[in-house]
């Protein structure tokens, strides 16, 4: 009986450790940092949102300086980040992102979970 008892934490312990497995794709979190250079035409308005499988997942407003973070839960394949005003230009950390025709949206293809955005500007 007590060498049963024994075991039991061990699975339970075993059984944790193997169901929560953030290694795996279903876990996978998009991190994008970055800064606006150009001041929004409403800033009270204005959010950046993360978008995965037609699904917000994070959104933000502007801090003080330009500067934003979000960070979501995204599924394999493609997401976005989506402006609510057009965007004009962007430089980034990484390659292959591509900007929409309309302007509002900056495609990242799968694999990437972490951008930095050195700048992102705005049309006026």
């Amino acid at each position: 009986m007590f060498q049963r008892l024994k075991i039991l934490p061990l699975l339970l312990f075993l059984s944790v450790v193997f169901s929560c497995r953030s290694d795996s794709r279903e876990n996978s979190r998009a991190y994008i940092e970055g800064k606006v250079l150009t001041t929004p035409a409403n800033p009270k308005s204005f959010v950046l949102k993360i978008v995965s499988n037609k699904t917000i997942v994070a959104e933000t407003t502007l801090e003080a300086e330009g500067n934003f973070k979000l960070s979501g839960p995204v599924n394999e394949g493609d997401f976005s980040l989506i402006s609510t005003e057009r965007i004009q230009s962007f430089t980034s950390d990484k390659s292959g992102l591509m900007l929409s025709a309309d302007g509002f949206r900056i495609e990242i293809p799968a694999g990437n979970t972490y951008i930095k955005f050195k700048e992102i500007v705005l049309a006026q």
